[in-house]
């Protein structure tokens, strides 16, 4: 009978919180451990009993937005803040931030820099605040003017299979469907061009955080070993989502850099340099693509003229909006004030994006009748976008000459860097198993060297081919 009562307490210990007596000091242990829910009812009654106690305002603000009740914090944070309670100004600047109040968000995080500098604390993310809420402000004033025609709310696990994108442009899939072993990269997304003999991907490297890599085809079950994409990027940062355009130099891709970023992952593009295979200083997207949520995977379907995108703003836990809109050919802002301005930037009302008297009707019909579940083989030679509007899939639609000898030479290049990577696979297993390895390091060094030269010169053709055709048709005219 001695032990009679242990065991009560270690039953009422296991009970729920809520079923217990709980005191304010429960509540506070509670919240220390991020248990919002089972405090925020003990708060909730002190909080009446002493409304203008500082500390139970915080604490109670704070519960309420963590459990999704976000404007209904906003008085309890500001009589917090009133008492200068530090993190009272961090929430307070979340719910403006997320509002899109971007002045009034990075006063309170400048308040809160102050506190803890006050406290010889640590401003750093403070500081971090303030300037994405600066970089916000100023997004926010080039929201740029997109016609929105669709939109849908699904799982974030498996979002991609909504994509509709025909697969004589490009195959999007997952990263595990084809490398079924890397069971850590999930949701990791996979690009394939049209020619089905290339790869981009983001993948978990050893860091935890995803990467995008590049894998060309060595023959019909083979791919040649993992490039790095040579992007501008920081080591604390995830790098996905990768999509190419048919010109082979435009990427789009996501990254959570908060450098750059105004929340969470960002989309981003960059274009590759055809000196040095390098991708250029990549450019935010800016709104309303990008949002103080998670954005990613633009998508352009340039045979339809449709792109796609997803985002998690607004979105319950586990959900995304994808959103289908038409790409601009040149970039045109919104010349508003910023009352007015907001709702398009956070895409509120899609139908007010339309141009006057716009159906989309039968554009939306074609566009999610396209069979993704069993990709077809490429039924052109190949997608060679000449100009918006203008798109080659034989060699025989060329009009110059000049033009169609510079494709060729393209597609001879890149058979060489193909047939180059395969030898090149040949070799490093040849080197492993070598007991000299020192005539095999020299020849695959060499090897190497002499295929770095060769990865920009298929774009580089490309594009002299595109240049040479435009010009000829443009002769033509006059």
């Amino acid at each position: 009978m001695k032990y009679t009562g242990r065991i009560v307490i270690v039953i009422l210990l296991s009970l729920p919180f809520p079923l217990l007596s709980q005191t304010l000091e429960m509540a506070k242990i509670l919240y220390k451990k991020g248990h919002y829910e089972s405090a925020i009812g003990t708060f909730r009654e002190n909080v009446k009993r002493r409304p203008n106690d500082a500390s139970l305002n915080q604490w109670y603000g704070v519960c309420l937005y963590m459990t999704g009740s976000k404007e209904e914090a906003v008085p309890y944070l500001k009589k917090a803040a009133q008492k200068k309670i530090q993190e009272a100004y961090y929430y307070l600047g979340k719910i403006y931030y997320e509002n899109y109040n971007f002045k009034a968000a990075a006063e309170q995080f400048e308040l809160y820099r102050e506190a803890i500098e006050k406290n010889g604390g640590d401003t750093r993310v403070a500081e971090m605040c303030i300037d994405m809420a600066d970089r916000a402000a100023y997004m926010l004033e080039r929201t740029e003017t997109v016609t929105v025609i669709d939109s849908m709310v699904v799982d974030k696990a498996g979002f991609l299979r909504h994509y509709k994108l025909p697969p004589e442009s490009c195959r999007l899939t997952y990263y595990t469907d084809i490398f079924k072993s890397d069971t850590l990269s999930s949701e990791g997304t996979l690009y394939e061009n049209q020619r089905q003999d290339k790869l981009l991907y983001s993948r978990k490297a050893e860091s935890g955080r995803y990467i995008i890599g590049e894998r060309a085809r060595l023959n019909e079950d083979e791919w040649s070993e993992e490039q790095p994409l040579q992007l501008l990027t920081r080591d604390s940062a995830n790098y996905a989502y990768p999509f190419l355009m048919n010109d082979g130099l435009t990427l789009y891709y996501a990254s959570d850099d908060d450098s750059l970023s105004i929340g969470g992952y960002d989309i981003f593009v960059t274009r590759k340099n055809l000196n040095t295979g390098a991708y250029l200083i990549p450019e935010n997207v800016g709104m309303p693509f990008n949002s103080p949520f998670n954005d990613y995977m633009m998508a352009v379907d340039e045979i339809n003229g449709v792109g796609w995108f997803v985002s998690d703003r607004y979105q319950p836990e586990g959900k995304v909006a994808i959103y289908l809109f038409i790409p601009n050919d040149t970039k045109e802002i919104y010349r508003l004030p910023e009352s007015e301005v907001i709702p398009y930037a956070r895409i509120v009302d899609m139908e007010k994006t339309w141009p006057q008297d716009a159906d989309y009707t039968a554009l939306l019909e074609k566009i999610y009748s396209i069979d993704t579940s069993k990709p077809q083989e490429p039924k052109e030679e190949f997608v060679f976008v000449v100009k918006p509007g203008l798109i080659y899939t034989n060699k025989e639609q060329f009009k110059s000459a000049k033009a169609k000898e510079l494709f060729e030479k393209s597609v001879a290049v890149e058979n060489e860097i193909a047939e180059l990577n395969y030898e090149l696979s040949r070799m490093r297993i040849k080197y492993g198993k070598a007991k000299d390895k020192t005539s095999v390091s020299a020849s695959i060094l060499k090897n190497e060297e002499y295929l770095l030269t060769l990865y920009p010169q298929p774009e580089k053709y490309r594009n002299m081919s595109r240049v040479a055709e435009i010009e000829y048709l443009s002769t033509q005219k006059r």
